[in-house]
């Protein structure tokens, strides 16, 4: 009797202390008239600047984030429920304007494009993926006139930001050890092993993509600790906001940047529905993301003049903001397939009594992982030589698209209702099933970001442009195949894998699996990987095309600097997050520079 007393108060203490993870709140009821440094987005590179930048006790340093905290949302910190954050408060739930040559299965041809609007902005709604890119992707930055970011000069940052929990990646010299942001891996089915031996007989490497190569298969690293999610506000943000000279405002909405001249002064905002003025004693940084920094900067007067003229918006500084909009564009939901196996995570299997228990004990189980399990980075005979990147990221879920409701797959893909009643995904609802996700690395369909109106309220008009570029869809096609290929090994046979062949709506005239279908396919069930970059893009003095300097500054004008993934040249070889947590971190380190 006594036995079981003790085991269920043991029980219910650990599930109590698991639960208590709130955090002690710094949140600022108001801002002071003046500070050094203003930093307008707490996102994936706002909070490593608030914490780099405030590491200086005499730095006064004040981020300014348009939504509230992120502890707000339970879901937030389950890795598996990230889908959930979709179409909430928590997410700004952009869309693109109607596409031409894509989206066709989307609802009114529009991608849905979700961003975090938190604390810790989007790398508290993502998929938690750490991978950092080729290192032909930096060193191409420095041939297209970003000096200074070159692989070797940027993998030391990489390393700063990192706490690997791998073992055997430790060793590799490639990854950092203590950093703040701690990276682990996360496969927790069977299946994770099986795909990676279906790459090996397909005659592919496996081992870390983030390490001395990257073409090839690892198991998924992802942001998670002690199974929860470790976002950027969790390891750089919370920790600092103690500092007396860092101060944080939430539901703060930044309506533009003011000047005096060439020189940037400070912001204006709205706070508790009143309009708000502060200085910035050295410097402005704009570290909104790719759709809201370049919003920002045109609201402001920095952009095409033409374009602003055409809103009565004065100009400031005629450059080329929002004009090299990249995004990872991709197929989430094809190819499926059956498995034999009860080895894939179902809709009961997750929301399962046994499930729930598994995490608020111990952190275990399929609510401890973002799910995805398998990264591979490969060069298909698409790929451009001149180019001589990889064009292919193909991530391996342990689940299909029946995983949801109608309204889930909605929110996490944007297709229309009927696309979705007609591809019949109610069928498949609790069936074991597998899917791969192939994404296009290194578009060459360029879109771009305009303002709709003058106020900042307004959603600002995005037009990624999807497979404009022919190249584009031969990329996608042989990306596809590659996947089909992966569920043909002896591996996969060996669980039953058998393709889900129900015609894609929209698709029946051509041959199934042909070319002409896969191109279709491509077209019809478009969705964005979540990683815009490019609208405020970094380059020399004399590059027509390029928004910032490589030391992330304004071009012709002074204590203003954009950091974060609009920045970037060229998209890279990968998921975007690690990428900008360490533009931001070689960034604080110049900031700190620039003051000596």
């Amino acid at each position: 009797m006594w036995a079981k007393i003790i085991a269920v108060i043991a029980v219910a203490a650990a599930i109590y202390t698991r639960m208590q993870t709130v955090q002690q709140s710094f949140i600022r009821e108001d801002a002071n008239e003046e500070y050094d440094y203003i930093i307008v987005g707490a996102g994936s590179a706002g909070c490593v600047l608030a914490s780099r930048l405030s590491e200086d006790s005499s730095n006064k340093v004040l981020i300014l984030e348009a939504g509230g905290e992120e502890t707000d949302n339970k879901f937030v910190k389950q890795p598996a429920m990230q889908g959930l954050l979709r179409n909430s408060k928590e997410d700004w739930s952009f869309k693109t304007v109607p596409q031409k040559n894509s989206c066709w299965g989307c609802e009114n041809k529009q991608s849905l494009w979700p961003r975090g609007r938190m604390l810790g902005g989007s790398s508290n709604i993502n998929g938690m993926q750490y991978v950092r890119g080729n290192k032909g992707d930096f060193d191409l930055w420095e041939k297209m006139g970003a000096t200074g970011w070159s692989y070797k000069d940027i993998l030391p940052y990489f390393k700063k930001s990192e706490d690997n929990r791998n073992e055997e990646y430790r060793k590799s010299g490639y990854h950092g050890i203590g950093g703040p942001w701690t990276i682990s891996s996360t496969a927790f089915t069977p299946l994770a092993g099986i795909t990676l031996d279906a790459a090996k007989e397909l005659g592919y490497r496996v081992g870390d993509i983030n390490g001395e190569e990257q073409l090839g298969f690892h198991s998924l690293q992802a942001n998670v600790k002690d199974g929860e999610r470790w976002s950027v506000s969790d390891a750089f943000l919370r920790p600092a906001m103690s500092r007396p000279n860092l101060h944080v405002l939430i539901n703060a909405h930044v309506t533009k940047v003011t000047f005096n001249g060439k020189r940037a002064t400070g912001v204006e905002f709205v706070h508790g529905a009143r309009k708000k003025r502060v200085r910035a004693a050295r410097e402005v940084i704009l570290s909104a993301g790719s759709i809201q920094s370049p919003q920002l900067l045109m609201l402001s007067g920095v952009g095409p003049k033409e374009h602003l003229q055409q809103l009565n918006i004065t100009s400031v500084a005629d450059l080329p903001v929002g004009k090299h909009l990249q995004d990872h564009q991709g197929i989430i939901g094809f190819p499926e397939y059956w498995i034999e196996k009860p080895y894939s995570v179902t809709l009961d299997g997750l929301t399962s009594w046994i499930s729930d228990l598994k995490y608020k004990l111990f952190g275990k189980g399929p609510i401890a992982s973002p799910l995805f399990e398998i990264n591979g980075i490969v060069k298909t005979k698409a790929a451009d030589p001149k180019l001589g990147l990889p064009d292919i990221e193909i991530i391996f879920a342990p689940f299909g698209l029946g995983l949801g409701q109608e309204q889930d797959v909605y929110n996490f893909v944007g297709f229309d209702r009927k696309f979705i009643k007609d591809y019949n995904y109610r069928e498949y609802l609790n069936r074991h099933m597998v899917s791969f996700v192939p994404l296009l690395l290194h578009p060459k369909s360029i879109g771009e970001i305009r303002l709709q109106t003058k106020d900042s309220f307004d959603y600002p008009l995005i037009d990624p442009n999807y497979y404009d570029d022919e190249r584009d869809v031969k990329s996608i096609v042989e990306g596809i195949k590659v996947c089909a290929q992966l569920a043909e090994t002896k591996a996969f046979k060996a669980i039953g894998a058998k393709m889900r062949k129900q015609t894609v709506p929209g698709c029946a005239k051509h041959t199934h699996m042909s070319d002409e279908y896969l191109e279709c396919v491509a077209r019809t069930m478009t969705t964005t990987i979540y990683h815009p970059t490019g609208t405020c893009k970094m380059g020399a003095s004399n590059d027509p095309t390029a928004v910032t300097d490589p030391q992330l500054r304004v071009r012709g004008l002074q204590g203003l600097r954009v950091v974060d993934a609009s920045v970037m040249p060229e998209t890279v070889s990968a998921n975007t997050q690690a990428s900008t947590v360490m533009i931001a971190e070689k960034a604080a380190d110049m900031i700190k520079a620039a003051k000596l």
